[in-house]
């Protein structure tokens, strides 16, 4: 139960509860909080990785934190003050996703109209996001294997070769094994991914978590809201 001196309480968003305290706490690793061991080792994976080059896949159930591990990696890594691209592969159709990936120049198709800075090219020198990586149609996959085995790509509509210069941290709410499997993830691009796999545990394996983390969220509530609410213990 909640004891308050305001209004009902309201959802706080994770990144408000993020927000709420600026320095160093337990339970906190980057954007991230937890003190399971799970997450501990979670922590110990993203340290080891950061500071290197290799792309990482991140597995996790849907809302488990995928994109909050990205984040911690690019936010602890050499390349923190360049840009952080985030792209959903599954909410953009597969007839527009190279245009919004590796971009496109004046002219390409109908309604180019002018040039078109795509993730690769807005994420260089930082880290591009790739989430749901399984979702990908399968024509696209394979031009994004060629752009990891090349490290080059080229707009749509264009001649020009340039460089991709962004970390890659891709992230499935699959069995990325499974997926090879049933045909949604093609074998050779999760090795080319899965240089540095970071398993994601849910939170019902996260033991003492949830405590920490609605502790979180109500300290990310109370300094939003002006209020003062507090749990009660029983």
């Amino acid at each position: 139960m909640i004891e308050h001196v305001a209004s009902d309480s309201v959802t706080l968003p994770f990144a408000a509860a993020a927000r709420a305290a600026s320095a160093p706490a337990p339970g906190r690793f980057g954007v991230l909080w937890g003190a399971s061991p799970a997450m501990r080792e979670v922590y110990r994976r993203i340290d080891k990785v950061a500071r290197t080059a290799a792309t990482v896949l991140v597995a996790g159930e849907s809302g488990s934190g995928k994109e909050l591990v990205a984040r911690t990696i690019h936010d602890r890594s050499p390349r923190a003050g360049a840009p952080f691209v985030a792209v959903n592969c599954g909410a953009i159709p597969a007839n527009l996703i190279e245009a919004e990936l590796f971009g496109y120049e004046k002219g390409a198709f109908t309604g180019a109209t002018r040039q078109h800075r795509g993730c690769f090219e807005r994420a260089e020198g930082g880290t591009l996001f790739l989430d749901e990586i399984t979702e990908m149609a399968p024509e696209m996959q394979v031009r994004l294997l060629r752009v990891l085995e090349t490290g080059t790509y080229h707009r749509v509509g264009g001649e020009d070769e340039l460089r991709a210069r962004a970390r890659i941290v891709a992230a499935t709410n699959r069995d990325p094994q499974q997926a090879v499997r049933e045909g949604r993830l093609r074998e050779d691009l999760l090795y080319r991914l899965a240089v540095f796999p970071i398993p994601l545990p849910p939170l019902r394996e996260r033991e003492g978590d949830a405590e920490l983390l609605a502790e979180r969220f109500l300290a990310g509530l109370n300094d939003e809201e002006g209020t003062r609410k507090a749990f009660t213990r029983q």
